[in-house]
């Protein structure tokens, strides 16, 4: 992680603190575009005030060009809190992130911002693979087969291939786990998945 020599803030100091107790290299060299750098990501930390007053005089927005021009990913991170906010504040906000490639973020303290920045360094490599994170939407009009498909290993075609085998969810249920794994495309762990899911009484876990 680079920081811009220029900071000097208690926000600076977090960071270089939780950077240390994370084991995470960071240095302080002179930056001409942001506050803080993670590989692509380009962070711009500024207080309430400093933001508003940015607005006022359109340097925010000389800054965000300059950011968009040099890095991939950008954020805006505004360190302190005021109770009201007023309205120039989140119309900026609101401006930026529909029309720029920048992300405003805001944060309770000064702390939380110092975690959130160098939280980033965590996880700005990272893919979030979201099917595996959200739970099974309902997928067709056939309970039936919804009800199967939220069982581990079984897709929507393999559970129409067992309605077609077996007629109903009590026969599969009945079924032993080598009846199930004569359907086309399951193997022994899905016929066990199916065989508990039906027929376990305590709560089923993958």
């Amino acid at each position: 992680m680079m920081i811009d020599s220029r900071e000097d803030s208690v926000l600076s100091e977090l960071v270089l603190q939780y950077c240390m107790l994370s084991n995470i290299k960071a240095e302080k060299i002179f930056l001409e575009v942001g506050d803080y750098i993670i590989g692509d990501v380009c962070i711009e930390a500024k207080s309430v005030e400093d933001f508003l007053q940015s607005v006022r005089n359109k340097r925010m927005f000389n800054q965000i060009s300059n950011m968009e021009d040099s890095y991939v990913r950008n954020s805006y991170n505004n360190r302190g809190w005021r109770v009201k906010l007023q309205k120039m504040f989140i119309g900026a906000l609101s401006s930026i992130a529909l029309n720029t490639k920048t992300t405003p973020i805001w944060v309770a303290d000064v702390e939380a911002a110092a975690h959130f920045i160098v939280a980033c360094e965590h996880h700005c490599d990272k893919e979030i693979d979201l099917q595996k994170m959200l739970p099974k939407k309902t997928r067709t009009d056939d309970v039936r087969l919804d009800i199967l498909c939220t069982i581990q290993g079984v897709t929507i075609e393999k559970a129409r291939n067992l309605l077609e085998q077996f007629g109903s969810l009590l026969e599969i249920a009945t079924c032993e786990v080598k009846e199930i794994m004569k359907v086309k495309g399951i193997g022994k762990v899905t016929a066990t998945n199916i065989s508990k899911a039906l027929n376990e009484e305590q709560e089923v876990k993958y």
